[in-house]
């Protein structure tokens, strides 16, 4: 009889064997392993779904800007670039235009009615510009054939004046001749004959006198007839003058308004240098879009993010948000950090000012807030060189923005359903 005793089932239950008159039993020791790594396996993901967390963050947009001394230009609606009159580190002067974008026009029927308008307002403005310059060409001939007449009136009433002073004087002298015949007369030493030719020479002086006296005054009184008459038309082509301008003044508003709507002049807000530039020249830009950064470009940087509503809730001062810069593409060159410094308390544009939303996506218009952060290093490594993070450079920024247990997250679904039922 041999040693060995061989039992049913030895693979599942182990087998027997006699060594020195003893009887020993061995149990499976794979089997033993899996069940203590399954055992292991679901104490790790209990406590991970009760001491695990979950974090979910979003992904913003933003750019450098600088701690103090920056202004960013952005545009104020759709359109496209059409010049660009600056290089980026370029000093400028606080009033220079950057550039130029043409904005886009409603059309009609394929027609942009800003052009039509902008046409129509030209057209109607030169029409203006000649009825304005009739009238005040008008208006000055006609000064000069006032002062003209005034002139021709001043004369003739000297001449008058002239006149009547000789006159004055030589009916005086005839006065004095009359009182001498006259004396002559009564002595005996004249005729009564002299007497009355002298008579008659005077009385001949006192018509003349009459007759002038009665041409000037005549001469006056047209005089003040024809400046009466020419002042009501100056008055009513003063008038006129007057609504042509104010008519004009309204077109070239309206000219300007309607120039404002076609194209837009990006100008530095302060004197310094061009820190960035973002588009060029033919580019298509959209409203709010940066377009140049102006300022210190020595400055130290700081984190500029446009954060809408969904995203600020758990966003805390002090907190650590992922950087990944545009110019310097993580992939390649990895991540930045940076801290939160400020949080704004106000929307900078709350939901009421967006546009309608374009998508069934983005029907849910969010109010946008400003983060500041400040980035813990001001250089990025790129090929064994450090490189520096240029003001004016775009970037995008993680924040998170929930932190929940595991646990939670997966009963979740079961909670929703309750709450249904």
């Amino acid at each position: 009889m041999s040693d060995t005793l061989a039992a049913p089932g030895r693979t599942q239950l182990g087998f027997l064997q006699r060594r020195t008159g003893a009887l020993h039993l061995h149990r499976d020791r794979g089997a033993s392993a899996m069940a203590w790594f399954f055992g292991l396996m679901i104490v790790l993901v209990i406590s991970a779904l009760f001491f695990g967390r979950f974090a979910r963050t979003e992904s913003v947009r933003g750019y450098v800007s600088a701690v103090s001394g920056m202004s960013r230009l952005d545009a104020r609606a759709p359109g496209i670039v059409a010049a660009i009159d600056v290089r980026q580190g370029e000093t400028v002067r606080r009033g220079q235009r950057l550039m130029q974008v043409k904005l886009r026009e409603p059309t009609v029927g394929g027609v942009s009615t800003v052009a039509a308008d902008l046409t129509s307002l030209t057209e109607r403005r030169a029409v203006l510009e000649r009825e304005r310059n009739r009238l005040t060409t008008f208006l000055a001939r006609a000064d000069r054939e006032t002062a003209e007449i005034d002139a021709s009136v001043e004369a003739v009433s000297a001449a008058f004046a002239q006149q009547e002073t000789i006159l004055r004087m030589g009916l005086r002298e005839q006065g004095a001749i009359v009182a001498r015949v006259q004396t002559y007369l009564d002595q005996g030493y004249a005729t009564r004959d002299a007497l009355n030719l002298q008579r008659r020479t005077l009385l001949d002086y006192g018509r003349q006198m009459a007759e002038l006296q009665a041409r000037r005054a005549e001469l006056r009184q047209q005089a003040d007839e024809r400046k009466r008459t020419q002042r009501f038309g100056l008055a009513e082509k003063n008038g006129q003058l007057a609504a042509v301008r104010n008519e004009l003044s309204g077109i070239v508003a309206r000219i300007a308004g309607q120039a404002a709507q076609s194209q837009l002049d990006i100008v530095a807000p302060v004197d310094g240098q061009v820190a960035g530039l973002f588009v060029e020249t033919g580019a298509s830009v959209a409203a709010d879009q940066v377009l140049a950064v102006v300022g210190d470009i020595r400055a130290d940087p700081v984190i500029v993010l446009g954060v809408p509503a969904r995203a600020v809730g758990l966003a805390k001062v002090g907190q650590r948000v992922v950087l990944k810069y545009d110019a310097f593409p993580f992939k390649t060159f990895g991540i930045g950090h940076g801290t939160i410094t400020s949080i704004s308390e106000s929307p900078l544009r709350p939901a009421a000012d967006l546009p309608p939303a374009q998508d069934a996506r983005e029907s849910n218009r969010q109010s946008t807030y400003r983060i500041e952060v400040l980035p813990e290093s001001r250089t990025i490594r790129a090929y064994g060189v450090d490189e520096p993070i240029r003001i004016g450079s775009t970037l995008s920024a993680d924040i998170v923005v929930e932190r929940r247990r595991l646990i939670d997250w997966v009963l979740d679904p079961i909670r929703a359903m309750r709450g249904r039922g």
